[in-house]
């Protein structure tokens, strides 16, 4: 037996996932822009409207996928767990691309305020 409640795993995964999340964002677009790294405009409303379902639905994920992963190997056979475990395992690393949006996107645009140079 484990010694951790399953709804606490999701819980404990989906507030860290959220909280980097923030810190991200507040990086991202705040630190970024008024540091001058990076221009705001329109293009930056936009991926900063984008970024907020992806990056709550990538901390939902997250914490879904590591539910569904230590459920997968509690209670299925081995037979099945290999391939269950892949699926959780690529539901969280969607999840963590979600929550990694707003930093891509913004170190893509301080590369192309670079380059334009």
């Amino acid at each position: 037996m484990s010694n951790f409640s399953f709804d606490d795993l999701l819980r404990r995964d989906f507030l860290r996932g959220l909280g980097l999340w923030i810190v991200i964002e507040i990086v991202s677009f705040l630190v970024l822009p008024g540091l001058g790294a990076i221009q705001p405009g329109d293009r930056l409303k936009f991926w900063f409207g984008l970024s907020i379902p992806l990056g709550i639905g990538g901390a939902l994920l997250l914490g879904g996928s590591s539910r569904f992963v230590a459920l997968t190997n509690e209670r299925m056979a081995s037979g099945n767990k290999t391939l269950l475990t892949l699926l959780g395992q690529f539901g969280g690393s969607i999840g963590i691309a979600g929550i990694l949006f707003p930093f891509v996107m913004a170190a893509g645009e301080f590369l192309a305020k670079i380059f334009d140079r």
